[in-house]
This record gives structure tokens, C-alpha cells and sequence, in this order.
């Protein structure tokens, strides 16, 4: 019989910065070293098209026809990184970088069976004809001990509201995405539970565990979805 471990689980899934970092990566030019501190907010905007101040107007003159006038250049901001749910629970996880993914029974059937995806807060907002991934690691001799990873294709403004509208989470608004995360202490065992969301335009990531300190993961499963995962270094 194996035995639980029982590691208590801090910083759960390596958020703040760390996630920050990774999507600047997704949705910047290709990453210029620059860091963002922890209180870098995704509001920063971009001003519309620039409006010429040098006052030199070419006057229209009389009979001439068209008039020939500048056009202010194009300011479009860089199109948001889009995302993917991927194929299957290995390309949703870096190789190497979390000891439990890499030890812990993926999807045993022991485990799994003909077990229906569990609703989620996400659940409501879900995609009827969009893809749809389910991971579970998590040793069918383990009592408790386990990780989830559900990504799933959404409505960007119904899961935004869903994810609002939850109770005890701590919500915040990072790089064009939302994330919630609550973090209990168990209530049989002396162990830290971690229940976490991000939705980011038509894509929701749900992952919970119990027992199972994976800091960064969050980082690197949106690293693997938006197509950044190399921004992540084990």
C-alpha cells in the first residue's frame, strides 16, 4: 500500500508574476528580456491613430481636383495570442518540470473508468461543438493525492461571468485573461487543496489538486495552450 504524501502545498501553481510573464511572452514580439513587476497591469492601452500636430495642413486649392493629404501611419496593436486545447494530456504538460506528472498514473482506468467529465464552474459557458481535454494523474492505491487538468473551448464573456461569480476565490486580471484560485486546507487530511480557473478569449482552463505542490503549472499549461511553452524553463 502506498503511502500519501502529505507535503503541504504552498504558492499552488506558481501565479503572479510568473503567469504574467508567460503570456507577455505569448502576446509580445517575440520577448525583449523586459520583466514586468507583480504589479504590472493588463490595462495599459494603446492610443488610437496618431493625429498629425505640426499643423501643416495642406490647403485645398481651387480647381485642382483631389486633394492630395497624408495619412497618419497605422498604430494596430499586436493580435492577442490565440489559443488551443491540445490533442492530449501530454502536450498540455513540459516533460521533466513537475515531478508528479512525471511519476503519478496518468488517466489509469482504475482511476478514470467510464467516468464522465465532472461539471465545472466552467461548465455553463463551455462550447457545445468546441474540443474538449481531461487529465487526471493520480495512483489508484492513493486515498487522495491527485491532479486535474480540464481545457476546454468556451464563450469568452459567459465564462468571464461564471469565473466572477464565484464565491471564496481570489480573482485578478492578467494579461488579457482572468484567473480565480482558492486555496482550503483539506478537510480529512492535513493537506492543502488548490482550485484554480483561467479563461482567456475562447479558451477555460480549470486544474485542482489536492496534495500535489506543482508551482508554475498554471504558467506552463498556458504556456502550452497559447503556443508560448518554450517561454518556460524546467
Amino acid at each position: 500500500m502506498r503511502h500519501t504524501r502529505t507535503t503541504t502545498l504552498l504558492a499552488t501553481i506558481g501565479l503572479g508574476v510568473g503567469l504574467a510573464l508567460t503570456l507577455s511572452g505569448c502576446t509580445g514580439a517575440g520577448g525583449d528580456g523586459a520583466t514586468p513587476t507583480a504589479s504590472t497591469s493588463s490595462s495599459s492601452t494603446t492610443s488610437g491613430a496618431p493625429t498629425p500636430t505640426d499643423g501643416a495642413t495642406p490647403a485645398r486649392t481651387p480647381g485642382s481636383g483631389a486633394t492630395h493629404t497624408s495619412s497618419p501611419p497605422s498604430s494596430t496593436a499586436p493580435a492577442a495570442a490565440t489559443g488551443t486545447v491540445p490533442e492530449t494530456c501530454d502536450d498540455l504538460v513540459t516533460p521533466g518540470a513537475f515531478e508528479y506528472t512525471d511519476e503519478a498514473a496518468l488517466n489509469d482506468p482504475a482511476v478514470v473508468g467510464d467516468l464522465e467529465v465532472p461539471r465545472t464552474a466552467l461548465t455553463p459557458a463551455r462550447q457545445s461543438s468546441g474540443q474538449r481535454l481531461y487529465c487526471v494523474w493520480r495512483d489508484p492505491e492513493a486515498d487522495l493525492t491527485n491532479l486535474t487538468i480540464q481545457v476546454e473551448n468556451v464563450v469568452p464573456s459567459r465564462a468571464t461571468e461564471a469565473l466572477r461569480g464565484l464565491s471564496g476565490f481570489d480573482c485578478a486580471s492578467v494579461d488579457d485573461g482572468l484567473r480565480c484560485q482558492k486555496v482550503t486546507q483539506n478537510p480529512q487530511y492535513p493537506v492543502t487543496d488548490g482550485d484554480t480557473y483561467f479563461t482567456r478569449g475562447d479558451i477555460g482552463i480549470r486544474i485542482a489538486q489536492s496534495n500535489v505542490p506543482t508551482d508554475g503549472l498554471l504558467e506552463d499549461v498556458v504556456g502550452h495552450v497559447f503556443g508560448c511553452a518554450s517561454a518556460r524553463r524546467p
